[in-house]
């Protein structure tokens, strides 16, 4: 907290607001650059803006407190908070199999936001701090969940088939090898196109996850399989 007790910092001035913006932008630009690297809807300069904007809205509003006696200090901020969502919904996607993707940078742009903010305000410490903690959990903690994935007994499936016999085959299959199946949902469509499904699986064996799979794809009548 020593940057926050510094006076020029803590008050409203152009040294302040200048570097804010600068911190706002660089710290932005930390969290958009590993985003960039693993090729995510939101990226670089995405970051950067979302950043910048909130500190730059936030300042704004403490402009208007001090020059225009408003009352409010957090009311441009909190619509941030709340505006911030629809951008982020804009990069979750769901694929064809049910899959959900951009959950992890939609909750990003979110805390990203909410640094912009904190730098707005002048909380220098709590804002590098959070930075360093994202950048550490993009990073760092992908292992750790690759390790959980791993040894997880359970595993989502989606499948297209063309053979309606699939169904009895992949059941009797699930019965013979102890495996629990599923959240089976069938999803009809036209003989052409044949039809599909998605399932869960609860292996006892994690170890045995990578057999099953080869097994279940070589089911007379699949045309594809895929994990999710």
């Amino acid at each position: 907290m020593i940057l926050e007790h510094i006076e020029i910092l803590h008050s409203l001035n152009i040294f302040s607001i200048t570097l804010r913006i600068f911190l706002a932008l660089i710290l932005g630009g930390a969290l958009g650059l590993e985003r960039e690297q693993k090729q995510r809807p939101a990226g670089f300069r995405t970051y950067m803006i979302v950043c910048v904007g909130s500190a730059l809205a936030c300042i704004t509003n403490l402009f208007m407190v001090e020059a225009l006696n408003a009352s409010d200090p957090a009311r441009i901020p909190a619509q941030v908070i709340s505006g911030i969502g629809f951008l982020g919904a804009g990069t979750i996607l769901v694929t064809r199999n049910n899959h959900i993707k951009g959950l992890t940078t939609a909750a990003g742009l979110w805390c990203t936001a909410a640094i912009g903010i904190a730098v707005g305000t002048g909380l220098y410490s709590g804002a590098i701090l959070c930075t360093f903690l994202i950048v550490f959990s993009f990073r760092m903690l992908t292992f750790v969940d690759k390790k959980v994935t791993k040894n997880n007994r359970y595993k989502n499936f989606y499948v297209e088939y063309q053979n309606p016999a699939f169904i009895r085959s992949l059941i009797k299959y699930c019965k013979t090898n102890d495996i629990s199946l599923q959240d089976l949902d069938i999803i009809s469509r036209d003989k052409e196109t044949g039809n599909c499904a998605t399932f869960t699986l609860k292996i006892p064996d994690p170890s045995k996850r990578l057999t099953a799979c080869e097994e279940i794809n070589n089911i007379e009548g699949i045309i594809i399989l895929e994990e999710v």
